[in-house]
């Protein structure tokens, strides 16, 4: 949750910096809207990952706790849907998900609604790199 709460920070500051270029006005709305939008869609993503764990494990059966329970399950070879090298792949795909599609939801969002433009995939990261650059010259000291 720690990166994740980063790239909220960063979706604020990205969300009133566009809202102040722009003029839409009511940068503070615009800002804690995507925070909500971010964090529903994020928690939103996690319940999704656990239901796809959940329904593709195959491992834990009604003779779960007769069979010696968790440390049965430690010791064995099957993990349900996240064994093998394909599970590696699939447990990334999970733990980037809940950061991934809140932050896409949010930049269609700032595209359509608070921008008013049409969709256009270069367009979602407008903005993103200007923020950066106006980051790190922030910690740069006048002499």
């Amino acid at each position: 949750m720690t990166i994740g709460g980063i790239i909220a920070i960063f979706i604020a500051i990205w969300i009133y910096r566009t809202a102040l270029e722009h003029k839409t006005g009511n940068a503070l709305y615009w800002v804690a809207g995507s925070f909500i939008v971010f964090l529903v869609i994020q928690f939103i993503m996690i319940k999704f990952n656990m239901v796809i764990i959940e329904t593709f494990d195959t491992d834990i059966s009604s003779d779960y706790d007769d069979a010696g329970g968790l440390k049965n399950r430690e010791g064995s070879d099957s993990a349900g849907l996240q064994s093998g090298a394909g599970g590696t792949v699939i447990g990334i795909i999970f733990e980037f998900l809940p950061w991934v599609v809140p932050f896409f939801v949010v930049a269609i969002a700032r595209q359509m609604f608070m921008l008013k433009q049409a969709f256009s995939f270069m367009g979602l990261f407008d903005g993103l790199k200007e923020m950066f650059i106006s980051i790190k010259n922030s910690f740069k000291t006048s002499s």
